[in-house]
């Protein structure tokens, strides 16, 4: 007897639900408990502390900073380097006002207040996808370790859901995305093959502000000595495969080290994907029949293109995948290699953390968006969404 054709959805649901609930349930466990966990958000609190406790371009100082920071929290014996530009110590300086768990709270609650009004400018017309990305362990592990995903999804989700009549406002959130330019680096690309020159010249306008305001606060000389030193910092790490757990950075280049390949391998690799997938990026922007899925596209691309990205970033997988089900039935096997996706990064929360090898299953996710793209089968009419009105229908 064949199964009900609503069964797969039905399971994406429960799937759903189930995360909600562990995730709440997590999270009142937390503020009841304060657990002592290795927190990232330790490194962002430490930053400004730092800096103002030393000259600023120690900042890129790794055994300065370690010491310091070893210092700040008793019995800590890990390190959290400062690989960022100069403008997010600028940003968060604020940070070094208040107490440690006071700071964490405002972070956080700003985080998903962000997070949130960006999801429904996104999603005006949906509530599923938003708690669907709110359920999912890429969430969890932002919201228990403090990282920054919770800001820059909100800004890439708002970015694009504000692109059609706003496009000055997207421009200035797309500029605001490079104080962690990774995450961004195929925006313009899609920016170019669309023709929005107003949001480029927002993004790059509100990007100079940034620049100019943090060469105003800290010596100027900061950007040299981040551009510096970011490429050492990028092959230590890759170095490190033996001490350090790279599982949890989802790009091909990373996978390949810990597979075994040697870093030229693993660079060259990865150099193939970044100029492939830039220039993906910019014909499927131009020509794909479906505008939603070049998006969806670029969410994916995103963590193939670069070599360095986390799976705490991943928040906005979930929201690729909203797109493409907006355009296929939930069928077993589109619904269980989607479930693969989202549930993938669960696996850092466990011993066999070893088997995330996320670069893998993104790279088919990755063919797969595109061949629907560009596909004349998928649905004529594109529905109401953020990315209906995004771009006019390409015939």
């Amino acid at each position: 007897m064949p199964l009900p054709e609503t069964t797969p959805a039905r399971l994406a649901a429960y799937t759903v639900a189930a995360g909600l609930t562990l995730n709440a349930a997590i999270a009142l466990t937390a503020l009841i408990t304060h657990p002592h966990i290795n927190s990232d958000f330790l490194a962002f609190w430490s930053f400004p502390r730092f800096a103002a406790a030393n000259p600023v371009a120690d900042i890129y100082n790794a055994q300065k900073l370690q010491a310091f920071q070893q210092t700040l929290y008793p019995g800590f014996h890990s390190f959290y380097p400062y690989l960022y530009p100069p403008t997010l110590l600028l940003v968060t300086w604020w940070l070094k006002i208040f107490s440690f768990r006071a700071a964490q709270i405002i972070w956080t609650v700003a985080g998903l207040a962000a997070f949130l009004a960006s999801a429904k400018t996104f999603f005006p017309q949906k509530w599923s996808p938003i708690l669907a990305m709110l359920a999912g362990p890429a969430a969890l592990i932002t919201g228990a370790t403090g990282e920054t995903a919770f800001f820059t999804s909100a800004l890439l989700l708002a970015g694009f859901g504000n692109l059609p009549k706003r496009k000055i406002l997207a421009g200035i959130l797309f500029g605001l995305l490079t104080l962690k330019p990774q995450l961004g680096v195929l925006i313009p690309f899609a920016l170019v093959a669309r023709g929005e020159w107003r949001t480029i010249t927002a993004a790059a306008l509100t990007a100079a502000a940034l620049i100019a305001a943090s060469c105003l606060a800290f010596p100027g000389q900061l950007w040299l000595v981040w551009a510096h030193t970011l490429p050492a910092y990028q092959s230590a790490y890759f170095a490190a495969v033996k001490s350090l757990n790279l599982n949890i950075i989802v790009t091909p280049a990373a996978n390949l080290i810990v597979l075994g390949a040697t870093p030229s391998i693993a660079w060259l690799v990865q150099t193939a994907f970044t100029l492939a997938i830039a220039v993906t990026t910019l014909v499927t922007f131009r020509r794909a029949r479906n505008p939603k899925l070049a998006i969806a596209a670029l969410f994916t691309g995103a963590f193939l293109a670069v070599p360095h990205a986390y799976a705490y970033d991943t928040i906005t997988l979930t929201a690729a995948l909203a797109l493409i089900f907006e355009q296929i039935p939930f069928t077993w096997p589109a619904t269980l290699a989607a479930g693969v996706i989202y549930l993938a990064p669960f696996l850092l929360l466990t011993p066999e953390s070893h088997y995330f090898l996320y670069a893998f299953p993104l790279s088919i996710m990755y063919i797969v968006i595109i061949r629907l793209a560009f596909d004349p089968s998928p649905r004529e009419t594109v529905r109401a969404s953020p990315t209906a009105d995004s771009y006019e229908r390409i015939h």
